[in-house]
């Protein structure tokens, strides 16, 4: 793959990255193993692979997948940041609720549980109250996100490459 190539292939991993962080509903996918990440990587480079026809090694769509997590990271952060800042909308606060309504239903009429909703309703007030960031806070935030996603994305994309080979070889 040629530069161009390749900084198509981040782009649109990143891409999904935004979206599957950002946009509401969208961010529940990311409650179950952080799946939203994954697809990024797996997506960007299957695209990426049937599009310009090359072959790639586990290797490379990992590398691939990796910088598309990085920067994916780095900018659902600072767009999670804006929202906040602009909007008054922190990414994600829905997917909690919808988790913590589900949970609340199933523990409904069990009494040993009630602790644990206690804690969990404990839980929810203080990850939705307001809250101030720092440019630190900011910082920090971003390179824990591309330090997080980037593993992830790039396990989708080699999932992408094991996925396509199997297919050829049929």
């Amino acid at each position: 793959m040629n530069s161009r190539e390749k900084s198509s292939t981040v782009l649109i991993g990143v891409a999904i990255v935004l979206v599957t962080t950002t946009v509401p509903y969208l961010t529940m996918l990311n409650v179950f193993l952080f799946s939203g990440i994954f697809l990024a990587g797996l997506f960007a480079l299957t695209v990426s692979i049937m599009r310009y026809q090359v072959r790639l090694s586990y290797n490379e769509a990992f590398v691939l997948g990796f910088f598309a997590g990085v920067l994916g990271g780095i900018l659902s952060e600072g767009a999670a940041w804006l929202l906040m800042e602009y909007a008054g909308y922190r990414p994600g606060t829905e997917s909690l609720a919808l988790v913590i309504g589900w949970v609340l239903d199933m523990a409904r009429d069990k009494p040993e549980l009630q602790d644990q909703v206690q804690a969990l309703l404990e839980a929810e007030k203080l990850a939705l109250a307001p809250i101030s960031l720092s440019w630190r806070d900011i910082l920090a935030s971003m390179l824990f996100s591309a330090a997080f996603y980037a593993p992830i994305a790039g396990f989708g994309g080699m999932l992408a490459v094991f996925r396509l080979k199997r297919k050829a070889r049929r």
